[in-house]
């Protein structure tokens, strides 16, 4: 029942994502076919656990109703999680089990009326419902991997000297936090570094004040009234990507998304990159993907229990390793990698010792926090409490600095580092009380669309340079295809900032 149960789920949720249909806590489920096999695999472990428990309370309470108490635990566990895909966020939350419980009396007095019956369908059903767990799993994880590969297989060769690049995105780092551009804490030394070696933009903006349009813009190099990728609609295939045109030059193309509800395959950013981690890259994310998961995570420990953030955040050290690991499997090929960290985004919750790094208090931060909603950004703060949050931002911004010196570090180990241009810039900035305003996706204001933008190629790139002409970070497409040799940047609106 467990495989059925999963089965279901995943296929309703891989379906309903792509129909738009998903409300409430539920709205990034079935972010890919992978979904299928994933709350297959978490729905036979909770079923088993739960047959597992009945079994014990047999042996323990030999007069309990075991039997008929299963029949209806399972029945009730299925109808719950068939019913709360189309009704979860449309439905007040308690109609659910109570629906479902109503659901499981009827079904569980008639499969008890059918026991036999009831059994050996199951015993006949499991083999075929544990071939069809099977073979998702190897169908997407074994299809991901066959399609990369065959993709990297037909690339061009690569023109002599073509430099690998990586681009980093700060998500949500406002330029004037960064001890590079002036401010009094030492935020950032990694960038300082690099900014000294390199060309830094004093003036540089991005094109949206929150993150989808922005990362659309940084890959075709349009402004959001030409792409049209917003909250309604995903990136669609008018325009090129900066990888499409990459990848003609015989670049391996990669994205790393650590804000995965908004920079993912399924908003259309996807398309150009041969590997694209977003969704599912961890056990805690595949877990809360599912819809008990989900549940368990929202209602359990977020609302009754008080959990701060979500259990599946990404951090910039596990963005690392997967970069590096991609890199690793294949060094024949310059590469393009994309990476987006999260640590600077609300809530401000960096790993210790960088959450109080620059703050008199253990725990500053979290109280701004959009991983449940937005009712947290216009809750009226105290100063005090206003200021722990901007020194728990600025712990995120030490903590993402570290995090790209140690990756810089890895790429030096691997003799790739004077061979790799770097960028460094952000999708927006954030509000810290300007304007009467916290966050970001809520103004136009200098704070939240001043971002910093730094390139760093020794030998190739003038070191020690700062620019104050007023440019936009979406010019990052004309700008990389004109530093990569064998094309014109024509392809994309400039001018490039390489002309500069």
């Amino acid at each position: 029942m467990g495989l059925a149960t999963g089965l279901v789920e995943g296929a309703g949720l891989w379906a309903l994502q792509r129909l738009g249909w998903l409300r409430g806590p539920l709205v990034f489920l079935g972010a890919s076919l992978e979904i299928v096999w994933i709350s297959a695999l978490a729905d036979l472990l909770l079923f088993g656990g739960v047959g597992l428990g009945l079994s014990l309370v047999a042996r323990l309470v030999p007069r309990f109703p075991t039997k008929w108490f299963s029949i209806f635990a399972l029945s009730y566990l299925a109808l719950f999680d068939w019913l709360a895909l189309p009704l979860v966020g449309r439905a007040h939350i308690y109609v659910i089990p109570i629906l479902a419980a109503g659901l499981a009396v009827e079904v569980s007095r008639w499969l008890r009326a059918h026991e036999e019956a009831f059994v050996r369908f199951w015993r006949r059903s499991f083999p075929w419902l544990a071939a069809m767990a099977l073979l998702a799993l190897v169908g997407t994880r074994g299809g991901l991997w066959l399609q990369e590969r065959l993709a990297v297989a037909r690339l061009p060769q690569a023109p002599a000297g073509s430099p690998n690049i990586l681009v980093i995105v700060v998500d949500t780092l406002r330029a004037d936090h960064l001890s590079a551009y002036g401010y009094a804490r030492l935020t950032s030394p990694n960038l300082d570094r690099l900014a000294g070696q390199g060309v830094l933009f004093e003036n540089a903006f991005s094109t949206s004040s929150w993150t989808k349009p922005s990362h659309a813009s940084l890959l075709t190099g349009r402004y959001p009234h030409e792409h049209r990728a917003d909250a309604a609609w995903p990136l669609d295939g008018r325009y090129p990507t900066i990888g499409e045109a990459l990848q003609t030059l015989g670049y391996r193309t990669g994205a790393f998304s650590a804000n995965y509800d908004t920079f993912n395959q399924i908003s259309g950013l996807g398309r150009g990159f041969q590997h694209f981690e977003d969704f599912f890259r961890s056990v805690p994310n595949m877990a809360v993907h599912t819809l008990y998961g989900r549940v368990a995570e929202y209602y359990v420990l977020h609302r009754a229990l008080g959990l701060e953030y979500r259990v599946d955040r990404s951090r910039a050290a596990g963005i690392n390793r997967s970069v590096l690991r991609w890199l690793d499997q294949d060094r024949g090929k310059p590469f393009f990698a994309f990476l987006n960290y999260f640590d600077s985004h609300a809530p401000y919750i960096p790993p210790q010792p960088y959450r109080s790094k620059f703050s008199p208090v253990r725990e500053p931060g979290g109280q701004i926090n959009t991983d449940w909603g937005m009712d947290h950004i216009y809750v009226p703060m105290t100063p005090e409490q206003l200021q722990g949050e901007v020194d728990a931002y600025d712990g995120g911004i030490a903590y993402v600095d570290a995090q790209i010196g140690q990756l810089l570090s890895a790429l030096q180990e691997r003799d790739l580092a004077d061979k790799t241009l770097v960028v460094i810039t952000s999708d927006h900035g954030e509000s810290f009380g300007e304007h009467g305003l916290l966050e970001h996706n809520n103004s136009l204001y200098r704070e939240v669309i001043h971002v910093p933008l730094i390139f760093w190629w020794p030998g190739h790139v003038p070191a020690g340079t700062r620019l104050d002409q007023i440019v936009t970070n979406a010019a990052l497409p004309a700008t990389l295809l004109d530093l990569a040799p064998g094309e014109e940047p024509t392809l994309f609106p400039g001018p490039s900032l390489a002309l500069l």
